[in-house]
């Protein structure tokens, strides 16, 4: 176990929760003296965390996870938009992270995402008392293979399906445009209002259409920037990214990082196999 703690990340095996979940990751530490703060950025794929023996202190800046004195299991969701989100970890913690595709969760519950979560970061009580007397179980095990089956089960049995084809088709337009479609242009090609798509995307994702469209761009541009490392220089990662320029992307890292491209990108720690796993661990 190194200093971050073992952390290992696997892609679901069944294939209808394959299409809205992109991975779980497994965060363990048995270090009562394990003490790490990281921030996490915006991300279009958000989280279900789950953590056993632990209790959270949830603030506008992030959440406190130290031990607590029973087996309690607390869920949490994440729909990080606009900012970096502060995790402070202390002593022994067990954590699993559910990472859902765009829209993903929204295929798993009963009532708009709105209704449950309109907060960056929210307690998650939505599932009845089957799903956490499964997690029980799931934490029962050491296999990471056995974990994933039994959250595929987990899942699928939760399945509900989401039958939003204008919300969907947009928000495809939008990540194939890397965010840089204009929102008269999704309200042409959709045969929509403005205010339907504002409407739909309050609704279902807790953010307006124009977040949702820098929210790509930045994530976008981070994932880019990680993968190519020093190989491409900002004005790269810009252009590529299809920013106007290197001060429009110098201008949006700032306003959602507080930190400057150049010193952001170089400091990010990448856990797992997954390319969307990269956290700013604090000395």
């Amino acid at each position: 176990m190194d200093s971050k703690g073992n952390f290992i990340t696997a892609k679901p095996k069944d294939a209808l929760v394959a299409k809205y979940i992109a991975y779980y990751y497994f965060h363990v530490s048995e270090d009562a003296s394990f003490s790490k703060k990281f921030f996490f950025y915006p991300n279009y794929k958000h989280a279900l965390t789950i953590y056993k023996g632990s209790y959270t202190e949830l603030s506008e800046e992030g959440s406190l996870i130290v031990p607590a004195d029973d087996h309690r299991i607390s869920c949490f969701y994440s729909i990080n938009i606009d900012k970096a989100i502060k995790v402070e970890l202390n002593g022994c913690f067990n954590k699993i992270g559910i990472v859902f595709n765009p829209l993903g969760l929204n295929h798993f519950i009963k009532q708009p995402l709105y209704e449950i979560c309109d907060t960056s970061i929210k307690v998650f009580d939505h599932f009845e008392d089957t799903f956490y007397k499964a997690l029980k179980d799931i934490y029962n095990q050491t296999d990471t293979d056995t974990k994933v089956a039994l959250l595929d089960t987990l899942f699928s049995t939760q399945y509900t399906g989401f039958s939003e084809p204008i919300l969907k088709s947009a928000v495809a337009e939008i990540l194939n445009s890397n965010g840089s479609v204009r929102v008269e242009e999704l309200s042409d090609t959709l045969h929509v209002s403005r205010k339907t798509l504002l409407r739909l995307f309050k609704k279902h994702l807790s953010c307006t259409v124009e977040e949702y469209k820098k929210l790509v761009m930045f994530r976008n541009a981070l994932n880019y920037s990680q993968q190519q490392g020093e190989e491409a220089s900002l004005t790269d990662v810009a252009l590529y990214n299809l920013y106007y320029d290197q001060a429009h992307f110098i201008k949006h890292f700032k306003s959602v990082t507080k930190l400057p491209p150049k010193v952001l990108l170089s400091n990010l720690t990448k856990l797992g196999n997954q390319e969307v796993v990269y956290w700013h661990f604090e000395d």
